[in-house]
């Protein structure tokens, strides 16, 4: 499961949005206010969340979001937080009914995340919040409800989330397909809410328009998008088209990094795709590996002739044929009175002459060379030592790893599915 994090863009601008937004009316009285925020805004199953309760989430979503601080907005976003204070109680309703506790400890941690991630002083995240009149205790819910449905995810679906090796073997192999070819660093919002009378592909627009307006893309995701990548900020990783639907996959060639795409309709709702980076899949490089290197060299006079010339030659096809170890190599140079020492020291296969790196790149350990015609004779070559560099493919760990977390997700996404279908909701605004 994805980390928790919360976004403060501009904690000290904080305190001009909270004057701005906590005049969402006028001409009321306190008393008539007070009444208000204390207005049913829906029903779960036996719980109720207040109008104060949707108020407070809204601000914190839009302060974070760097959406626009107005009663436009307000009146836009309102229903896609409302949902999520819906699937935020549907969850801590499942959590106690299955003895999920989130411990003091648990909130501590997170919150000790929270800091980090946001540049705060250790120990300052309830202080920082109260001064900034963000509302502690709709944070303190939220963060609560993701740990809880995080144990409870891997504790319900631990035994049956399995990735097999031929799962693996398949994920380096389309790798391996893919080098040279673009890779994609994507992120997406999924809006597919189940509901007939919801128009999704105008949300979709919406949230187009704020984005290309500058809200952050991965504080919307959080709060809007109904894809199995919304607890990660709508991240996808790095993908290459053939992973991708037609519909996507047509598109990202188009995108420069930054854009943000219009709404797309597939098969999983309507998508909304932020190109974040674009690279070039490749292996290793080959020049960067370290060897270790022996030879046998045999000399041939600049003044000698095409049978001298020959003879060597033969002699070296003989070591390239003979030499079984850089053991054998040290004891042949010897009974062959080779002038020069069997010692090329451990370099860079990149940091030889453009001919030697020819004969070296593709040789294992142990492995010859043919012999190699230098301008004062003939070299024989051995790789005594390989050190392959790092690749920018990923290792079979990572990619186990990320496979797990896309079947978590999935499995969590279906299992909210369920219990938002059996619960009892009454949306009273």
């Amino acid at each position: 499961m994805s980390s928790i994090k919360l976004h403060f863009p501009a904690l000290l601008r904080v305190v001009l949005a909270l004057c701005i937004m906590t005049i969402w009316s006028t001409g009321t009285s306190h008393r008539a206010a007070a009444q208000n925020a204390l207005r049913i805004a829906a029903i779960v199953n036996d719980d109720v969340i207040t109008v104060r309760d949707l108020d407070a989430r809204v601000r914190m979503v839009i302060l974070s979001s760097n959406l626009p601080r107005n009663q436009q907005t307000y009146q836009r976003v309102w229903p896609q937080v409302l949902r999520g204070l819906i699937d935020e109680q549907l969850k801590l309703q499942e959590a106690e009914r299955l003895s999920i506790e989130v411990t003091d400890d648990d909130l501590n941690r997170a919150k000790r995340s929270m800091e980090q991630r946001n540049k705060m002083q250790p120990g300052s995240f309830d202080r920082e919040l109260e001064k900034e009149g963000i509302p502690l205790e709709t944070v303190v819910r939220q963060i609560r409800a993701d740990i809880a449905w995080a144990k409870l995810v891997r504790r319900r679906f631990q035994s049956t989330v399995e990735v097999t090796i031929d799962e693996i073997d398949d994920a380096l192999d389309r790798l391996e397909r893919n080098k040279g070819a673009p890779q994609y660093r994507l992120r997406e919002i999924v809006i597919d809410t189940d509901d007939p009378a919801v128009d999704e592909q105008e949300i979709a627009k919406r949230l187009v328009q704020q984005l290309r307006s500058g809200a952050q893309f991965d504080a919307i995701a959080r709060e809007f998008s109904q894809g199995a990548t919304a607890a990660t900020g709508g991240d996808i990783g790095w993908t290459t088209k053939e992973q991708l639907s037609p519909e996507v996959a047509e598109l990202v060639d188009r995108m420069q990094p930054g854009d943000i795409s219009d709404p797309i309709k597939t098969i999983f709702g309507y998508q909304i795709i932020q190109l974040s980076d674009r690279q070039i899949l490749s292996g290793p490089d080959p020049l960067k590996s370290e060897v270790t290197l022996k030879q046998v060299f045999l000399p041939v006079p600049p003044n000698a002739g095409a049978d001298a010339e020959s003879s060597q030659k033969s002699i070296a096809s003989a070591v390239s044929e003979t030499a079984q170890s850089c053991e054998d190599m040290d004891v042949l140079a010897s009974e062959l009175n080779s002038p020069a020492g069997t010692d090329l020291g451990t370099l860079k296969i990149g940091e030889l002459s453009p001919q030697l790196q020819e004969a070296v790149t593709g040789l294992n350990e142990g492995e010859l060379t043919k012999p190699i015609r230098l301008p004062s004779g003939f070299s024989t070559i051995m790789v005594c030592k390989k050190v392959e560099p790092e690749s920018d493919l990923p290792g079979r760990d990572e990619i186990a790893e990320r496979l797990r977390a896309i079947k978590f997700e999935t499995f969590a996404q279906r299992y909210l599915r369920d219990i938002r279908r059996d619960a009892f909701i009454d949306t009273r605004i």
